[in-house]
């Protein structure tokens, strides 16, 4: 099916909130310290939750894209061809991302520059499970992704890659008539699970994180074209959308399954034409939603690259310095991951899934 512009836009928006989160602790661990207040954090500076968003909306568009493929059964071929094309979404960035972080472990260590957290961290032990992303399934492995931390949720995503024709099947066997129970049933054991483990970055905590998340977001495309899903996608069903999940950002302090309830809603909104659709439509956003795997993917290394070129002591001197090296961050950021994704993920997703482009 067609691209739906605007959930490309969402991603992008989702994707850099990560990056300004991380970046906010990157420069207090700096010495760089920004009173702001608390609604403004809930809702531009809270990372975690902004992942929580990606697993729902990889689950919906997915199912939305083959659900046609698994419906009535799983054949091998279909199978591989779905996992090669999801790999090759995936996996080109990763693989280049973690030689790069190797590289520069490699060079800090040798060099004895220094790091903030040490380079013992770095365990080369650990690096297996990392190419064959399975670093955050707590069986292999640890570490969460210490090489490059936003890649736990990839490892989980891959997971939920294997899992996913099997899921579909079952989502299938009800048929549209069970779809809003079947949708209960997902939210009730989100909430569940939720319960049981806080939401974590690997192991149990991890896997029902994530998965979980995927399995809403599946079970969400089964409710498009219901009488509720069409008045969400009009200009009022998509400003309430919108709203709830603000509301939602500003009443939870932390991440958890509510937040992949509060997004819900606006998904089903995106689906249709109406002003916030447009909005996220906007090619500037909907460029940095082209990127957006590249900007999540990249940003902790490329942060790291950057503070090595500014100087730190010249930013401490006032407050337009400190504003032109955050900028010089957030441009060089963006650079780089406009330079990923044309000269690696495309061509990569290319090579490795046998046509031109795969769905996003």
């Amino acid at each position: 099916m067609a691209e739906i512009r605007p959930l490309t836009g969402l991603r992008g928006i989702a994707a850099v909130t990560v990056f300004l989160a991380h970046t906010r602790d990157t420069l207090g661990n700096h010495g760089f310290h920004f009173e702001v207040p608390e609604p403004m954090v809930r809702l531009f500076l809270s990372g975690g939750r902004q992942v929580d968003i990606f697993f729902v909306l990889s689950g919906f568009i997915l199912a939305m894209n083959y659900r046609d493929w698994f419906a009535r059964a799983i054949p091998a071929a279909s199978y591989f061809t779905f996992l090669r094309r999801r790999f090759a979404r995936i996996y080109p960035l990763h693989f280049v991302m973690l030689l790069l972080v190797i590289a520069f472990v490699a060079a800090g260590r040798a060099l004895g520059a220094h790091s903030n957290f040490g380079y013992e961290r770095f365990r080369y032990e650990d690096l297996p499970a990392h190419f064959l992303l399975m670093h955050a399934w707590g069986i292999f492995s640890d570490d969460a992704g210490v090489w490059n931390t936003p890649s736990w949720s990839i490892s989980i995503e891959a997971m939920a890659y294997l899992l996913f024709p099997a899921l579909i099947w079952l989502i299938a066997r009800g048929g549209r008539r069970w779809a809003w129970p079947a949708l209960a049933l997902g939210v009730a054991a989100g909430f569940g699970l939720n319960q049981l483990t806080h939401w974590g970055l690997s192991g149990f905590p991890g896997l029902a994180r994530g998965l979980s998340e995927f399995m809403l977001g599946c079970l969400l495309s089964n409710v498009l074209g219901t009488r509720a899903a069409r008045w969400l996608q009009s200009n009022a069903g998509g400003v309430l959308a919108a709203g709830l999940l603000i509301v939602c950002y500003l009443v939870t302090p932390d991440t958890g399954f509510i937040i992949a309830v509060g997004v819900a809603p606006l998904l089903l909104a995106l689906c249709g034409q109406n002003g916030v659709g447009r909005l996220l439509a906007w090619e500037p956003i909907f460029f940095l939603g082209e990127i957006s795997y590249s900007i999540y993917l990249g940003h902790f290394l490329f942060s790291s690259i950057a503070y090595r070129l500014i100087n730190e002591n010249w930013m401490k001197t006032g407050a337009l310095p400190t504003a032109a090296g955050v900028l010089f961050i957030f441009a060089f950021v963006l650079a780089l991951s406009t330079a990923c994704y044309y000269l690696i993920e495309r061509p990569g997703r290319e090579l490795l899934s046998g046509r031109r482009r795969a769905p996003a």
